[in-house]
């Protein structure tokens, strides 16, 4: 267990000191057991214990996380994706894999399918799985209808290929611990360079905007049990970094490069002029820009030592295995 006094803020109770404890639990969900991280404030003259909406959705989402990895159940984003894909209302794919009523929709909005259902899903992801259950379920639609249906069905591409930027910028990886289990986004991954790149009026090095992506990534997950670009990072000599940083780097567009010549070295400088972040949502806007602004006036060299103080970085240097996002709760800056 961690007890920190909390800064800037006051107990609702007295109006007092608070102190942030962090501490590991074991909580149960269907049954099983996971480990999880919980965050909740304690009121010093009282002793009671209190915690925010943020808090609390940190800890089911890891929670929840944990759930859907081990049980293979697709989560909501993906399974948007899968009705999307065929372009089915909720009543009509509910049909055809045989839920309740609103159950789709409710999955989509983030409530964790039992394991059955998530393999159904799972099945309807691919055209041939779809065709095989729609065919299943013919006696449920009009003729009109069922025919309509099999024909976007059909439209479909039988062998989906992932977008070249995706490939470029996560390779063949999935969601897991390591990728903070977040979707593999090109626009959020853009959105996200662009916007720490643009904060940086005069430019940026590689070096210096490794190090705000990848603290902006983990405070994210810290906070909210997930990662804003979905990106695997590992520790190399001059701190954390992104897999394939240089190959992400190289193709976000909006990004202009600019070499400048310094004691007879040559080095790049990222410039972004016009950010498009209309991908990134409210709280990872709040995010990055709370780490622009402690990392921003600090030098390349700075931001590296602040990094090696991390045991992200300490005890993963020289194994060179990627870094677990859990090592956010163990970040000493932005507590």
């Amino acid at each position: 267990m961690k007890k920190t006094l909390a800064k800037n803020i006051k107990s609702p109770l007295t109006g007092g000191r608070v102190f942030l404890v962090e501490d590991v639990e074991t909580q149960e969900f269907r049954k099983e057991r996971y480990q999880v991280h919980v965050r909740y404030y304690v009121c010093e003259d009282t002793g009671e214990e209190f915690n925010n909406e943020e808090q609390g959705d940190m800890t089911c989402n890891e929670l929840y996380n944990q759930y859907r990895i081990k049980h293979g159940v697709p989560f909501p984003d993906e399974i948007k994706a899968t009705r999307e894909k065929y372009g089915l209302s909720f009543a009509q794919i509910t049909k055809i894999v045989g839920f309740g009523q609103n159950q789709w929709r409710q999955y989509e909005n983030g409530q964790v399918p039992s394991e059955s259902n998530g393999k159904s899903i799972v099945a309807i992801s691919s055209k041939s799985g779809m065709l095989s259950m729609l065919m299943a379920s013919r006696e449920e639609f009009s003729k009109e209808e069922f025919s309509k249906i099999w024909a976007q069905v059909m439209a479909v591409p039988d062998n989906e290929e992932k977008d070249i930027r995706t490939l470029l910028f996560y390779g063949n990886t999935s969601r897991s611990i390591y990728n903070g289990f977040s979707p593999m986004s090109p626009n959020k991954l853009e959105s996200m360079v662009r916007m720490f790149v643009h904060n940086e009026k005069g430019g940026i090095v590689k070096t210096k905007l490794n190090k705000e992506m990848f603290y902006a990534d983990f405070l994210h997950y810290r906070r909210h049990g997930r990662s804003i670009s979905g990106l695997q990072y590992k520790a190399i000599q001059l701190g954390p970094v992104p897999v394939h940083y240089d190959t992400i780097y190289d193709h976000v567009e909006g990004i202009q490069k600019e070499i400048v010549e310094t004691n007879n070295l040559e080095y790049t400088l990222l410039k972004c002029d016009n950010p498009n972040i209309t991908a990134l949502d409210e709280e990872e806007k709040k995010t990055i820009s709370e780490v622009s602004k402690v990392l921003s006036p600090m030098t390349r060299q700075q931001v590296v030592e602040l990094s090696h103080t991390e045991d992200a970085w300490k005890l993963y240097k020289d194994s060179h295995e990627l870094i677990p996002y859990m090592e956010a709760f163990s970040l000493k800056e932005f507590e």
